[in-house]
């Protein structure tokens, strides 16, 4: 059996900043599964193959144009096609894709996985009728069993984690347990990427701005904390799973030896969780005197630090840290946000790190129901201090209600969602210069999003 896993193009909205591309990890983890079964997997990737940058209206198109991406599937032959969706601001392209193959053989079943579907599985299932089956969760051993399903194996009732249609009745099967031990998936399947491109900086910009051969890299899932915002949760659970010191020290060793990797960009939801895990990773690199330079862009904890382990991280690579402050008001942090985190253990990390030359970054966000201009100015008065006595360099967005999350929930209640949310308002409303989709009493997007243009 053949499987096609297809990354989709991108769209740019008004107020997107420059492309950055990175490697389409859960296509890969779910390639290396199915190799590892037997199967034969293609990935095309859309956005590093035949790409082309075009302006179409007030948006940018950045990806392999249709035409083209139509005759690969044609020439890929597929028995069954994969796509991902990592956002729903990307969501139309996703289901563009699909519409493409049931054009080239309606028999083709479709697959789509990713954070929308898993949140939205029966509202997409219900809008969309070119995409067969929705992925509600991991998608590494539910793509496995629905493959299984095909082959006449298993049947699609028993199959957990997975929406589909039948009889024109939406079907939500009971969600699959996430995987315990990580250390069961192999490493992503970078053999079937083009790798020389992905790690080319003349030719693929991702998050570094050094001209460095750079990766992103996953070393658990999950979440437990329960911030307002954040749809983890939603996607890889509250229990947070991690893949052991050994499989992370072999994966780094082989992205080195392999391909030639000098940067990592280690993008977990919470990577120092567990600190012992995190020292003894760091540990082993500085004994086996692993050769390579580290950041960590998605924000760690600062309340999980010390000026030991801060030591130990630079010596072991760690060019700069991001940490996730979003308020610089307690109160909004304890009782509107729920981010479990007091601000002295944010000012006693600057410290440390100003004192041991670390950069350090923070993000902060500002526009949550229940806040007050005054809240919003406290927050900007604290990433202002920061930078001013400890140089770190701030990043304040305005609240997204991604669909699922807390914050969603309360606006759409309260009526405080200014716009529907579509592709391109979330696109706009992530964006650092971005508009909200929030107005309360308490203030309008406008208001909030002066204030996030005359801080910066």
């Amino acid at each position: 059996m053949k499987i096609l896993l297809i990354n989709p193009p991108l769209t740019f909205f008004p107020g997107s900043k420059c492309v950055g591309i990175g490697l389409p990890l859960g296509i890969m983890y779910i390639a290396a599964i199915l190799e590892k079964n037997g199967y034969d997997v293609e990935i095309l990737d859309t956005r590093v193959t035949d790409y082309k940058s075009q302006k179409i209206g007030d948006t940018k198109y950045f990806g392999m144009p249709w035409e083209k991406i139509k005759e690969k599937i044609k020439q890929s032959k597929p028995d069954i096609v994969g796509i991902t969706n990592p956002f729903t601001a990307q969501l139309d392209n996703a289901i563009k894709v699909s519409e493409i193959v049931k054009d080239i053989d309606s028999n083709i079943p479709t697959v789509i996985g990713g954070p929308h579907v898993s949140v939205m599985a029966a509202e997409f299932l219900e809008d969309t009728n070119s995409v067969d089956f929705a992925v509600i969760g991991e998608g590494e051993y539910t793509m496995l069993d629905i493959l299984k399903y095909h082959e006449g194996k298993l049947n699609i009732n028993n199959i957990e984690g997975v929406a589909y249609r039948k009889n024109n009745d939406i079907i939500l099967n009971p969600r699959k347990k996430f995987i315990e031990n990580l250390d069961d998936i192999p490493f992503p399947a970078y053999h079937l990427v083009d790798m020389e491109t992905f790690t080319n900086p003349k030719k693929v910009r991702q998050r570094s701005t050094k001209h460095l051969r750079e990766i992103s890299m996953i070393t658990s899932r999950g979440c437990p904390y329960n911030c307002i915002f954040c749809s983890i949760h939603l996607h890889m659970g509250k229990v947070w799973r991690a893949h052991s010191q050994e499989y992370i020290i072999k994966h780094i060793e082989h992205v080195i030896e392999n391909y030639g990797i000098e940067h990592i960009h280690f993008e977990d939801d919470n990577l120092t969780l567990d600190t012992k895990r995190f020292e003894d990773i760091i540990n082993s690199i500085i004994e086996k005197d692993i050769k390579f330079s580290w950041d960590t862009p998605n924000g760690i904890r600062a309340d999980r630090l010390t000026i030991e382990l801060l030591k130990k991280m630079k010596k072991a690579g760690c060019t700069n840290l991001t940490i996730g402050v979003e308020s610089g008001d307690q109160f909004i942090l304890d009782n509107i946000i729920d981010k479990h985190l007091r601000l002295e253990d944010v000012i006693k990390t600057a410290k440390m790190c100003k004192a041991l030359d670390m950069p350090l970054s923070a993000f902060f966000v500002i526009g949550f129901p229940g806040e007050k201009k005054e809240n919003m100015e406290k927050t900007l008065q604290f990433a202002a201090m920061l930078e001013k006595e400890y140089y770190v360099k701030p990043s304040v967005m305005i609240a997204t209600p991604l669909y699922g999350t807390r914050l969603y929930k309360i606006c759409k209640e309260k009526g405080y969602l200014v716009k529907e949310l579509t592709s391109r308002s979330l696109s706009e409303g992530t964006q650092i210069h971005g508009t909200g989709l929030i107005k309360t009493e308490d203030f309008t997007p406008k208001e909030v999003k002066k204030l996030v243009k005359d801080f910066d």
